[in-house]
């Protein structure tokens, strides 16, 4: 007898359930729906497939993996469905239905009631007022990533302020120089000789040579006649040369011709011609003899020194062409 109806065989081995925590919610609220299936080993019941919606105005919020359990030789699956409806009426879920594509057989669940219901209002009281907000207190953790941007914004303000002042000050303030105790021309004429017998133009350091011959007649300028030679420019330098009675006009305009010579090497990358080098060097000794200050008396006697000096210096030139 009951080998003509395998199906009720399978029936009574395999079963599907639906179950809810409750039947009764408020609007908006949510409820649980729980599926279990209980089949054996060799059977392959497969779970519904789900839309947005199980039933008009009831919607599914999540659904679960399958969680399998095995029980001996059964299998034990299970679901967890999330649900939820924002109209109130009652509702009947309807069963959940599980195919056995294989042997083209299903297994159906119970159906589940599902009440929704909504706030009851006293109208006796009338209309009251909404409920402000409630007051929870603030915590360092919420405000924690605020006070540390207000502090990194704050640092960088204040490095930048500062860059920019040293900035600004290094900008406007004027070099200190200290005065040699030895007079002026003593230590530019011992510069030259030293940079004359390195024979940096002879070598090619050609801007390097006239870089240095500058530098050493506009800091014996600045020493001997207070003039800012090293912040002046070539012109600025000349003009109020030209405005000291200790220094003779012609050695102004030589002293034109050597600085300018020297900037066309500098920033025009100019090739003097070696008798333009060595005039400008013989005009840095002439520019320091006839404007060194006199400490003796016996000006005769220093003058024929200058000119002897001057001689050996343009034979010292000549020798190292």
């Amino acid at each position: 007898m009951l080998a003509l109806y395998p199906g009720n065989i399978k029936a009574q081995e395999s079963r599907a359930k639906a179950s809810m925590d409750t039947s009764r919610i408020l609007i908006g609220d949510q409820v649980n729906i729980f599926l279990e299936l209980n089949q054996g080993r060799k059977e392959s019941y497969n779970f519904p497939v789900y839309r947005d919606t199980l039933v008009k105005n009831v919607e599914i919020i999540s659904v679960s993996p399958v969680d399998t359990l095995e029980i001996e030789d059964r299998l034990k699956l299970r679901q967890h469905l999330i649900v939820t409806s924002f109209d109130t009426g009652f509702y009947i879920i309807p069963s959940f239905r599980f195919y056995d594509r294989e042997n083209n057989d299903s297994l159906v669940s119970n159906a589940l009631p599902l009440e929704v219901l909504t706030l009851e209002v006293d109208t006796t009281k009338g209309i009251t007022d909404i409920k402000l907000p409630i007051d929870v207190p603030v915590g360092f953790m919420e405000i924690a990533p605020y006070v540390l941007v207000a502090l990194i914004l704050i640092a960088l303000g204040i490095y930048i302020w500062i860059y920019y002042r040293k900035k600004r000050e290094k900008a406007t303030a004027a070099p200190v120089r200290i005065k040699p105790a030895e007079p002026a021309h003593t230590w530019a004429l011992r510069d030259l000789d030293k940079l004359s017998s390195e024979k940096l133009w002879q070598k090619g350091k050609i801007k390097l040579f006239h870089s240095r011959l500058t530098d050493i007649i506009r800091t014996y300028i600045e020493y001997r006649f207070d003039i800012p030679a090293m912040e002046y420019t070539t012109a600025e330098t000349v003009d109020t040369c030209m405005s000291v009675e200790a220094i003779p006009e012609e050695m102004c305009i030589d002293l034109r011709s050597m600085l300018e010579l020297a900037d066309l090497v500098k920033f025009a990358k100019w090739n003097p011609l070696p008798d333009e080098n060595e005039h400008s060097q013989q005009v840095a000794y002439d520019f320091v003899f006839k404007t060194k200050k006199v400490e003796s008396l016996r000006k005769e006697e220093n003058t024929d020194q200058e000119v002897e000096y001057t001689q050996e210096r343009r034979k010292e030139a000549k020798n190292a062409e």
